[in-house]
């Protein structure tokens, strides 16, 4: 995203995102994969512990149940969350770089057009870990529109043709991350959180490959980080424009 400036002017902020999924679903009741999400958080003026490279990796297991209109899912998945000296040195791993994520959601069909979606998550999309309740009411008012209302997503999706959609989501957005200065002798927790509104489009090039374009608002930007001098600061900056662009491949 662009650089957006910290309140009270003692530095500035950009963030780069680079992520690969891998999910292979065997049958219809099971569902697991692999992730790697690699940010780099560029903090400029400000000298903080870790270089800002951090990384998670992730592996989640689904359980998918359905009877008739209605099921639910329970999803797990441990992850290494951390900066990148720490990610290349296994003897360095402590229990404040492990995360373990969660959800179980139930789905109940209320009419045709109307389904609700409630349950429990408990992940860090929050910044810091967080137990948190999951519901939303998915409503398809036309064959073309389907309007999700719910907390902590909401979504609206529109299917122009066969091979082209457009959606627009508003989403909590962070993460908490282990860090280690660069001779590894200290060692604190990155956290950052965000709200983001985001308008992606889709193209559906062949039945096994899309290819996704994104622009989006990134606003209630806050850092939570221990700098150099072992100070350890909370600091919040402005709303920031951003973009993206995935790939997806079904094989």
């Amino acid at each position: 995203h662009a650089e957006s400036s910290f309140t009270g002017d003692v530095g500035q902020a950009n963030q780069r995102n680079h992520n690969i999924d891998l999910l292979f679903r065997p049958s219809e009741s099971w569902a697991f994969g692999a992730g790697h999400h690699y940010d780099i958080l560029g903090i400029e003026q400000l000298e903080p512990q870790s270089n800002g490279h951090v990384h998670t990796v992730f592996f989640p297991l689904h359980r998918i149940s359905k009877s008739g209109n209605n099921g639910f899912r329970f999803s797990l998945a441990p992850a290494l969350a951390a900066s990148s000296n720490v990610v290349k040195d296994p003897g360095a791993y402590s229990a404040d770089a492990f995360q373990l994520l969660g959800a179980l959601v139930w789905t109940r069909n209320l009419s045709n057009r109307t389904t609700l979606r409630f349950g429990v998550c408990g992940d860090h999309r929050f910044g810091g870990f967080e137990l948190y309740p999951s519901i939303s009411v998915e409503w398809q008012p036309h064959v073309d529109w389907t309007i999700g209302l719910g907390f902590p997503t909401t979504r609206v999706v529109y299917r122009a043709s066969k091979t082209f959609d457009s959606s627009l989501q508003v989403t909590p957005d962070g993460n908490e991350w282990h860090v280690r200065d660069k001779g590894m002798e200290k060692q604190s927790q990155l956290i950052y959180e965000a709200s983001l509104v985001e308008w992606a489009f889709r193209w559906k090039a062949s039945k096994r490959i899309a290819i996704s374009a994104s622009v989006g608002r990134q606003f209630d930007n806050r850092y939570e980080l221990t700098l150099l001098d072992d100070r350890r600061v909370q600091l919040s900056s402005g709303s920031v424009m951003r973009s993206g662009a995935v790939l997806d491949w079904r094989f």
